[in-house]
């Protein structure tokens, strides 16, 4: 057992596990929620919640019993965010780009099989579909997960597969796995991947990997969207292949290192 094994803390996993299942699409849970999404027992849930309760990190209506971020998670989130400059220099970077194309842009990360998008910009006067925050079962389906999917070497990816349900979203949507994997192929050959109408009808996207600094393992993407309306995706390609790749080996360079513990929440 190595050292960092032996000194792991499964109380603050799971603490921390609770803390992150909060966003802007879920700004509230229940316990039993909480319990369900993280495969623990109610029990469990109750004393990991009403630590979290008694530091200040969740408030607990008295009323309905949903639970909620409080103010010290607020204060602690803020400093942390002040502590590092990755975020704002990913802003400067997308915006810049932003400012000289005019395109709408996404830059995300992947935590477990969950998109996690860091930051977005919209382009003016155009028609394209904002994502949501943290978006689940996604990978096959996005130009940023596939994107991120063919950045994995062939072990990830035979593992990161076994979980994915590859359910349709539009008719167009891949949903057979050896279909999926010659998609993978061909985005890690050209270093980007395209979506055409595979998440929702009338959205166009490229996308490369991000990928850790240190270990070069593939962490997110970067993805360009479009309307199907007013672009068409051969254009598309022809003319954002090299930016979006380029901007993708920048961005990756700004990305803090990641490490998966793969501890499970159970």
């Amino acid at each position: 057992m190595s050292k960092g094994k032996y000194y792991f803390s499964k109380s603050l996993d799971k603490g921390m596990r609770i803390l992150s299942l909060f966003n802007r699409e879920t700004p509230a849970l229940t316990q039993s929620e909480i319990a369900r999404t993280l495969t623990l027992n109610m029990t469990s849930t109750y004393r990991y919640i009403n630590t979290l309760e008694e530091l200040g990190y969740l408030e607990k209506d008295p009323k309905t019993k949903v639970i909620r971020p409080a103010i010290r998670c607020l204060a602690f989130c803020n400093n942390l965010m002040r502590a590092s400059d990755h975020q704002r220099l990913i802003r400067g970077v997308v915006d810049g780009v932003h400012a000289e194309h005019n395109i709408s842009i996404d830059v995300a990360v992947v935590v477990d099989d969950t998109i996690v998008r860091i930051y977005h910009k919209s382009a003016a006067e155009t028609l394209t579909y904002r994502l949501p925050d943290s978006s689940d079962n996604c990978l096959h389906n996005t130009a940023l997960g596939k994107a991120y999917l063919s950045s994995l070497g062939y072990d990830p990816l035979r593992e990161k597969l076994k979980g994915l349900v590859l359910q349709a979203k539009t008719e167009n949507t891949i949903t057979n796995e050896k279909s999926l994997l010659a998609e993978l192929d061909l985005a890690r050959e050209r270093g980007y991947a395209m979506n055409v109408e595979e998440y929702l009808p009338g959205l166009i996207a490229i996308a490369a990997p991000l990928r850790d600094p240190r270990s070069n393992d593939g962490v997110g993407a970067v993805s360009f969207d479009f309307s199907v309306l007013q672009n068409d995706a051969k254009a598309i390609e022809n003319s954002y292949a090299g930016l979006i790749r380029d901007i993708s080996g920048v961005l990756s360079e700004l990305i803090p290192p990641y490490k998966n513990t793969g501890a499970s929440a159970a």
